[in-house]
């Protein structure tokens, strides 16, 4: 253990004999959030969580200074073998303390009833009470603006243009107003409105850790292998130091998707459903920049803004969305730390450099899309574990993936073009040497390979035969465990999962200490 562990966190020894009424995997965003309304309910309730990495930073990396930027693309792994479609696999996931919230890009859309197909309706129904509370701790909130951006009027010009136009791009959803597509931003706990951060948990857990003691064992290292159960109960937890006996405690499932279908299919091979249904997010990157003569609503200085376009392609019924960046950075040097620290998408230093031509308006959109699996044994798209142990990641494109893809692309180009008006476009083409250009012409290819937002494998259900979980994630077979976040998800609609999963675990805490 580092010096940080040994000051905040536990070792596997320290819990062993222990008894807690709360087993949580995972110290991530949702396993936070769970422990942190937990305690607000019970504050003497006794609590493990078994984090499989150890501490990395202590913030959300743009809430730290731009040289760390880099760690966002060396501490990422995947412990799995990929087979299937080439050329395409999972994010990796970061195995420390706070998860993938250390390094995400904080958009918190809501989805409506229409943006969850296939969801039980309690589950969709328990949600209710939760969106708000949820929001406010996250620190949720509808615009970039902080000192060193002041972006009013490129906002407000920008905004209206994209609503003007949504009849020109395929497969958007219409709004009542150009305020509806404004992006929903979680910049995290006690952020005062004229600042500005990106909501990261590890700052709450260490609070929490720190305000109880006696009670709260955070346990790094503490990597899960599998369950173990007798008569429908989980018993015990086997880690790669040994075993936890359960007791009378809930286990809470708070891990990564694949890693929760992982444990699953090593624990119980013989259920046939765990691990199938494996789904997510497929995704085009498209930039482009436009003269900033081009725009009458620039200033003198930064200005960055966001919006959050909903989709549906007709076709095959699958649901999108786009994510949009419009800046212009007037003074590059002066901003540099700003624009760092709100950027959405900057989660390399090659994003940053996007926005480096004070003579232009660069637009960023990242659209997301659903590829699905199957909720039924011997899904296309799964995870499993081979007879020696190994971890097993199956995805297989089906024709219909390729034909929403072929979608989601047109409307990415529909998008581009109506926030560019009728000002000259130049695309951005980036090299296999990292560096990129500026041309007139058309990417040929605007899809990324990396997979995200991986959802489905202990999907939910009313069904014990046909899911694997309740509508409160609850699993049919084992109902001393519970699964939070998109790993619950029957689909996973276009939205950004974060919100959801973190309504999920005030919604579960409140069930089981209320």
């Amino acid at each position: 253990m580092n010096e940080i562990d040994q000051i905040y966190f536990h070792n596997f020894a320290d819990i062993q004999g222990q008894e807690f009424d709360f087993i949580v995997i995972g110290g991530g965003a949702y396993g936070t959030g769970f422990v942190h309304k937990v305690l607000q309910y019970q504050p003497r309730a006794r609590i493990a969580v078994l984090e499989k990495g150890s501490y990395l930073i202590p913030d959300h990396i743009q809430n730290l200074p731009a040289s760390f930027i880099k760690l966002n693309t060396s501490t990422g792994i995947r412990p799995w073998e990929y087979k299937g479609t080439p050329n395409l696999n999972f994010m990796p996931q970061i195995p420390y303390v706070g998860g993938r919230a250390l390094f995400w890009n904080a958009w918190t859309p809501q989805p409506d009833s229409s943006e969850m197909p296939d969801w039980p309706a309690a589950a969709i129904e328990r949600l209710n009470n939760e969106w708000y509370p949820t929001g406010e701790y996250m620190g949720r909130r509808y615009s970039l603006k902080t000192p060193g951006n002041r972006n009013e009027k490129l906002h407000e010009f920008m905004g209206q243009r994209l609503f003007s136009r949504l009849s020109r791009i395929e497969g958007a959803t219409p709004q009542s107003n150009p305020a509806a597509l404004d992006s929903a931003m979680a910049t995290g706990q006690g952020v005062p409105p004229e600042a500005w951060a990106k909501f990261a948990p590890i700052p709450v857990l260490v609070q929490a850790a720190q305000l109880h003691p006696d009670n709260l064992k955070v346990v790094v290292n503490a990597e899960v292998e599998k369950l173990i159960a007798h008569n429908g109960q989980v018993t015990e937890i086997q880690t790669r130091d040994g075993n936890l006996k359960v007791g009378n405690a809930k286990l809470i499932l708070a891990c990564n998707t694949l890693e929760a279908g992982f444990i699953l299919t090593r624990s119980f091979p013989q259920d046939p459903l765990p691990g199938n249904n494996l789904c997510g997010h497929i995704r085009s990157w498209l930039a482009a920049r436009i003269p900033a003569s081009a725009i009458p609503a620039l200033t003198d200085g930064l200005q960055a803004v966001a919006f959050y376009l909903p989709g549906k392609d007709a076709a095959t019924g699958r649901l999108m969305h786009t994510h949009i960046s419009v800046v212009h950075n007037p003074t590059p040097a002066a901003s540099a730390e700003v624009l760092y620290r709100i950027l959405p998408d900057a989660s390399t230093p090659e994003a940053v450099a996007t926005y480096q031509d004070p003579n232009y308006v660069v637009i960023m959109l990242h659209s997301m899309g659903e590829f699905l699996g199957e909720r039924a044994p011997g899904s296309w798209n799964r995870v499993g574990t081979s007879a020696s142990g190994v971890s097993e990641v199956f995805i297989e494109m089906q024709p219909e993936d390729e034909a929403f893809w072929q979608a989601m692309d047109r409307t990415t180009f529909d998008v581009m073009q109506a926030l560019a008006g009728n000002a000259d476009i130049e695309y951005q083409h980036n090299h296999s040497d990292g560096s990129f250009s500026w041309e007139k012409t058309k990417p040929a290819n605007i899809r990324n390979q990396g997979l995200v937002h991986e959802a489905g494998t202990l999907w939910m259900g009313d069904n014990p035969t046909t899911s694997v979980c309740r509508a409160n994630g609850q699993l049919h077979n084992y109902p001393n465990v519970f699964g939070l976040g998109s790993m619950s998800f029957p689909r996973p609609g276009s939205w950004n999962p974060t919100l959801t999963g973190m309504a999920q675990a005030f919604a579960l805490a409140r069930e089981l200490c209320t």
